[in-house]
This record gives C-alpha cells, structure tokens and sequence, in this order.
C-alpha cells in the first residue's frame, strides 16, 4: 500500500510538474506570439506610411510651398563635357527698365569656339503667357505671374486653368521670376538649353571695368563724358564712359542694331582684360570684388565658380569667337515697332552655329511668331578678331565723378 501510494505520489508530482512546464511553454508561446505581431504590425505601418507617402506625390498632393517654380532646359547631361549655353545680359537703370544688351553664347568645349546669338531689344515674342510683354527686352522686368496647380503642385499654362478647376483643383497664381522668364525666351522661342545667366547691373559693368584698369576700344568719333573727351580713334575708357558707350543709340529699332554692332567692341575688351588677370588677380582685384559689393552680377553661379569660368574661357582667342544677331527686320504691328524674326533663316542659323552636337533643331521645335517673313537676314556676322585691340591703356576712378584717363593716340 505504502509502495502503491508513493507510486501514486510520484505519479502525481509527476503530473504537476508536466502541467507547470505546459504552462510555461504556453505563456512563452503567447509573447512570441504577442512579439511577432507588434513587428507585424510595425511593418505594415511602415509600408502603408511609405506607400501613403508615394501616392501622395505621384497624385501631386505634396507641400507646394517649396516647389521650384522656376525648372528649365539645360544642356543634356550627355552633351555637357561638350558644349554649354550663358545667357549674358547688361541691366537698364531701373529694375523694370528693358535690358540695354542680351546675348546667348554658346560655349563648345571640344574646338574652344564661342559663338554669341545677340537679341534685339525689340524682337517680337508673340501671344503667349509665358511672358506678360511683347518685347524679348522687357522680359527681365516684367516677369509674368505663373498659373499654379495647388493639387498637383506645379505651373500650368492660362489654356489648361478651366480644365482644371473643372476637375476640382485649386488653382492660384504666383509671382513670376525674372531669370526663368528671361531663360524661357530661349528654351521656347529658339529652342536653346541654358546653363547659366549673367545679367550686369550698369553700377556693376562701371565698377568692374574700373577695377580691370579700364578698356580700350576704337572709338568712331569724338566722345565727352562729363569733363573728359575721347579722341576719335584708339582710346582708353573708365568704366562710365565704357557704360555710355555701351547706352548710347539712335532711336527705333535700327538704331538699336547699330548700338549691338558697336558695343561687340566693349564686351569683347572686358573680356580681354578679365582673361589676362590671374586667379589671385580674379579674386582680390575685380570679378569677386563686383560680386561682394551692393550691385552683383546676377547669377545663380557661385564667386569661385565664376572665377574657374573666366579662368577657363581666357583661354579662347578672339579669332575663335563670332557674334550675329537674331535673322530678322524691323516691321510695324498694332501702331508698335518690332523687331521679327525669320524663322527660316533662324533654323539655318541655330543648326549651323549654335547646336554642334545635339539633335538637330526643326522648325517645330521653334515657337517664333513671324511678323514679316522674309530670307537673307543681315545678321551682322563678325569674327571678334576683327575687333580685338591691345590692351595695354590704363583708366583710373581716384573719386566719386573725377577720372583719370590716360588716352590712346591712333
């Protein structure tokens, strides 16, 4: 019996202890359980919130208060060891004053060539609104309001605006930018990629030839500028004789092409004279001075970029740069004076000069407006080696309104 009971005894522990490890085991069970469904559940968190995340931007619904309202067209990725493109522009004395000179120079990295496309102040950019003037010279003051998506978070254009306030989307507008709508006169108009643009304050232009020692340049008739008088011929100008050089014209749109023609010689010196600068030079004595002072270039480029630039396009000689206008003639629309553009001629001009190794430029890739068709533009081809004099005048600022000039004789 006692034997009997000690096995009912074992027996029973036996059971007890079985039972315990049971419900450990169970309890184990149920937090790995419990643990694997947190992760679970994490996971999916994550993934919904990811996937939130990506239909949200793909149906447009994202902050648009950081949206960036000016994008471009720029060099191709493909072709950028080979080519790029700078819009180069002088500012007019008030900021909605029209530019006194526009330019896009081509730069092609491979023949060391600069070939510069200059713009009429006057040329005719047609019905668009893309931009809220008529004049590709008023553009960089008067930048048009953008229509803007609130839904889908971008720029859409004034004959899409009922389509979509008809589907539910807000639509507002924003301030336009300058530069992008001085850049789209290129993109849509010419169907040019632009890298980067340089547009000078005409405090800026006065200031930086100045700081370069002034320019020389081959004057057509005698100049006064305030007590001081150029000589016809070869003379040395400070920077506010170079900048009313650069202003003067003849009214109307001939005159302003006599005045792009005439101020080749300008520009061409200045760079001339930045070229032969140092590095060190660059930095200390002229283009980073200009872009620390109150009247900047205006760039999005950086002061050490800019520098590198100058550094590596001095290297280019005048008999490698050529400068023409824009094919067109001058013409009368709605009691106005314009300036318009040949699109065949402009076709043949881009493809030739100005797209040495992209796709070739259609005539539907151009948006010109015609105002008077016509062929055989003067576009006033020239090799700026025919232009190009020693720089070796001095010009000297020593205060506010009293120059210094040495003067060059024939």
């Amino acid at each position: 019996m006692a034997k009997d009971r000690r096995k009912t005894a074992a027996a029973s522990g036996k059971t007890t202890r079985t039972s315990s490890v049971k419900k450990r085991k169970k309890k184990n069970g149920r937090r790995i359980i419990t643990i694997a469904a947190t992760v679970f559940m994490l996971l999916l968190a994550i993934l919904i919130f990811v996937l939130a995340q990506a239909l949200l931007a793909g149906s447009g619904k994202k902050d648009t208060s950081s949206s960036d309202v000016n994008v471009y067209d720029t060099t191709p990725k493909s072709l950028q060891g080979k080519m790029a493109y700078y819009v180069v522009g002088l500012l007019g004395e008030e900021e909605t004053s029209a530019t006194e000179a526009l330019m896009i120079v081509c730069y092609d990295k491979k023949a060391d060539t600069l070939n510069i496309l200059e713009v009429p102040q006057d040329t005719y950019l047609g019905d668009s609104d893309l931009w809220s003037v008529k004049k590709a010279g008023q553009v960089w003051g008067n930048p048009a309001p953008l229509d803007w998506c609130d839904f889908e978070g971008k720029r859409i254009f004034k004959a899409d605006v009922e389509r979509h306030k008809a589907a539910g989307h807000p639509v507002s507008q924003r301030a336009g930018s300058a530069s992008y709508n001085l850049i789209s006169v290129f993109n849509e108009q010419y169907s040019l990629p632009v890298d980067e643009y340089f547009m000078i304050p005409q405090a800026g232009f006065v200031k930086l030839v100045n700081l370069v020692g002034g320019i020389d340049v081959q004057l057509e008739s005698t100049m006064k500028v305030g007590t001081v008088t150029y000589q016809k011929g070869l003379a040395t100008l400070d920077g506010q004789a170079a900048l009313q050089y650069v202003l003067t014209r003849d009214k109307g749109v001939d005159g302003d092409i006599k005045r792009i023609v005439r101020q080749r010689k300008v520009f061409l010196a200045l760079f001339q004279r930045l070229g032969a600068q140092t590095k060190q030079e660059l930095e200390t004595e002229s283009l980073a001075p200009v872009m620390k002072g109150s009247t900047p270039i205006r760039t999005e480029m950086s002061t050490a970029d800019l520098v590198s630039l100058v550094m590596e396009l001095s290297k280019i000689k005048p008999e490698k740069m050529t400068a023409q206008l824009l094919p067109g003639e001058k013409t009368a629309f709605n009691s106005d004076s314009y300036y318009s553009v040949h699109r065949g001629d402009l076709l043949t001009q881009l493809n030739t000069y100005f797209n040495p190794y992209g796709e070739e430029i259609t005539d539907a890739d151009l948006q010109v407006t015609e105002l008077a068709k016509g062929s055989g533009s003067n576009v006033h081809f020239q090799v700026l080696s025919e232009l190009a004099v020693d720089q070796s005048g001095t010009a000297t600022t020593t205060a506010a309104g009293t120059t210094t000039t040495t003067k060059k004789a024939d």
